[in-house]
C-alpha cells in the first residue's frame, strides 16, 4: 500500500496539467438570426449566416468567417472562450461554448440586442 500511494500521487501530477490544457481542435458553426430581432440586425444577417470557423492551437481560440470576422477569443471558463469585437458599427460579443451539448457559437450586438446562434456541424 505504501508503493501505491507515490504511484497515485504522480499520476495524478502528469494528468491534472494534461487535462487543464485543452486539446487542438476545429469546429465549423452556421449561424442563424435570433427571430425577433429589429431591422438594424436583420440588415448585418450577410455577415452572420455564413459557416464561422473556431479554431483552438496550443491554447489559443481564433473565430473566422468571410464576412469580415477575424478574432482571438479568452478562454472565460472551462471550455468557454469569449471576446468583444468591432465590425463596422456593431458592438459585438462571441461566445464558443464547447462545454455545451452539442458545442455552440453566439454572437450577440452589445447596443441594439442582436443575436445570431449555431451549434457545431
Amino acid at each position: 500500500m505504501i508503493i501505491t500511494k507515490p504511484i497515485v500521487v504522480a499520476s495524478l501530477l502528469i494528468l491534472v496539467p494534461s487535462l487543464a490544457w485543452a486539446q487542438d481542435m476545429s469546429a465549423e458553426f452556421r449561424l442563424a438570426a435570433a427571430p425577433n430581432n429589429i431591422s438594424g440586425c436583420i440588415r448585418a444577417d450577410p455577415q452572420f449566416t455564413r459557416v464561422h470557423a473556431f479554431t483552438l492551437t496550443g491554447g489559443q481560440a481564433e473565430v473566422r468567417a468571410s464576412g469580415g470576422i477575424d478574432t482571438k477569443l479568452k478562454l472565460t471558463k472551462p471550455n468557454v472562450y469569449e471576446t468583444d469585437y468591432q465590425l463596422g458599427q456593431l458592438h459585438l460579443h462571441l461566445v464558443a461554448d464547447l462545454a455545451a451539448t452539442p458545442p455552440s457559437l453566439t454572437v450577440t450586438e452589445k447596443n441594439l440586442g442582436c443575436k445570431w446562434t449555431g451549434v457545431k456541424k
